[in-house]
C-alpha cells in the first residue's frame, strides 16, 4: 500500500497532472529534492518513511524540508493535505539527539 499526499476526491493521476501546473516562490539557492533519500536523513527515519508507506516527497516537502533541517526560517504555506504537519514531524525527528537524554 502506497501512501500518498492527494486530497480526498482526486485521483493520483490527475492530481499529477494538476502538480505540473502550480508555480511555487521560493527564496533564490532553494532548490526542490526529488526523494527522501536525498536529503540526508537518519537511516531510522528513512526506514520509517519508508515502512509507512511514503514514496516521495510531496511539493512542500520538497522544498521546505531541508532548509528547516539546517536552521533557516520557513515560511510555508500550502492546501490542506499536502504533508505539511508530516514535514514538521520529519524535521524535529532528524533534529533531536535521541542519544542525549
Amino acid at each position: 500500500m502506497a501512501t500518498s499526499v492527494v486530497p480526498a476526491g482526486r485521483s493520483a493521476r490527475r492530481a499529477a497532472a494538476e502538480d505540473e501546473k502550480l508555480v511555487f516562490e521560493t527564496s533564490e539557492g532553494i532548490e526542490p529534492v526529488a526523494s527522501f533519500d536525498e536529503m540526508g536523513l537518519k537511516e531510522d527515519l528513512l526506514r520509517g518513511i519508508y515502512n509507512y508507506g511514503f514514496e516521495k516527497p510531496s511539493a512542500i516537502q520538497q522544498r521546505a524540508l531541508l532548509p528547516i533541517i539546517k536552521g533557516r526560517d520557513v515560511i510555508a504555506q500550502a492546501q490542506s493535505g499536502t504533508g505539511k504537519t508530516s514535514m514538521i514531524a520529519l524535521t524535529v525527528c532528524q533534529l533531536v539527539d535521541t542519544a542525549n537524554r
